[in-house]
């Protein structure tokens, strides 16, 4: 019985450890960048405003913005749909960084200056 246990156990142990290599795959190849910011986790959204400058000529970093971010708008901003509209619309770093921010505020994980 303990054998089958350990067995099993070791089963799961594998298939995670093959599931997170996965995601850490796929978010090296871009994974991140082809979402929506709505339907980001976490680690993407922490991806994005680390790196969302990287590959987009003339953009800044996201925490060059960070100072002039107020959350105050954001409950009245439809979970962030207008941020994420006016990335869209705009393509340019800071309202696309503001869109990251308040999708990181929605799960309580916006960076603060």
């Amino acid at each position: 019985m303990m054998k089958t246990l350990l067995t099993v156990l070791f089963s799961v142990m594998v298939q995670c450890t093959y599931s997170s290599n996965l995601m850490i795959e796929e978010r090296a190849q871009g994974h991140c960048a082809d979402l929506s910011h709505n339907e980001m986790d976490y680690e993407c959204l922490i991806h994005m405003w680390d790196f969302y400058h990287i590959g987009n000529a003339g953009w800044e970093k996201c925490e060059t913005f960070l100072s002039s971010f107020s959350t105050a708008k954001y409950p009245a901003s439809s979970k962030c749909l207008v941020y994420r509209s006016k990335c869209a619309d705009m393509n340019n770093d800071k309202p696309c960084c503001k869109s990251i921010h308040c999708h990181l505020w929605l799960i309580g994980a916006a960076p603060t200056s």
